[in-house]
């Protein structure tokens, strides 16, 4: 992987009116991005119309100030807007390039890593890798259908306190599973705690 010259300064990722304590996303993007939260009463810093990128909550809802300050050069993440029609319409008399993040699909996420998981324990990975190779259903396959472990008593590891972490923990109280939170947001950064869910 060939090393960034250190005469480059790293891109800018902005925050505006979300994400203040920006420490996880500075561990997750050490050597590629700087990322700096920008209060609103620091709007004349000069800092926005550097950045590569700005990350805020609702187009919409940021002041007037602050919307003349982004140009059409920056890409604009647009975390969990309440109305994306009027975001997206405010973009565009602005022109701005606006991605909406999409953050109401923690339903779908769940029942996708629900169904990956249980995928898992059925081994049904095993079987399709054994009936694409070259030996097809010829060799010994009785062993890969051993059928599905069972998951009552498993403990299902969950990283974050999302809504999509909330959905598939309350998934896994069909399988009778033990859940434990993981939460990076605790005890003053990337600390342990655990919080067992007791079934």
């Amino acid at each position: 992987m060939p090393h960034r010259n250190n005469a480059t300064p790293l891109p800018l990722i902005v925050t505006l009116n979300c994400i203040e304590d920006c420490s996880l996303e500075l561990d997750s993007l050490s050597g590629v991005a700087a990322v700096e939260h920008i209060p609103l009463s620091r709007l004349s810093d000069g800092k926005i119309e550097s950045a590569a990128a700005v990350l805020l909550h609702s187009l919409a809802y940021l002041p007037r100030a602050a919307q003349r300050r982004l140009r059409s050069y920056h890409l604009i993440l647009c975390l969990g807007s309440a109305d994306r029609t009027v975001d997206s319409s405010l973009a565009a008399d602005l022109g701005l390039r606006l991605v909406h993040v999409d953050t109401s699909r923690a339903e779908e996420i769940a029942d996708t890593v629900m169904a990956l998981f249980l995928g898992l324990l059925r081994r049904t990975h095993l079987l399709s890798r054994h009936a694409l190779s070259a030996s097809g259903w010829l060799g010994s396959v009785q062993p890969l259908c051993r059928g599905m472990r069972r998951c009552r008593g498993l403990v299902l590891g969950i990283v974050g306190r999302s809504a999509s972490a909330r959905a598939l923990a309350t998934r896994s109280l069909a399988f009778k599973m033990s859940v434990l939170y993981f939460d990076v947001h605790s005890g003053g950064g990337l600390s342990f705690l655990l919080k067992k869910i007791e079934l």
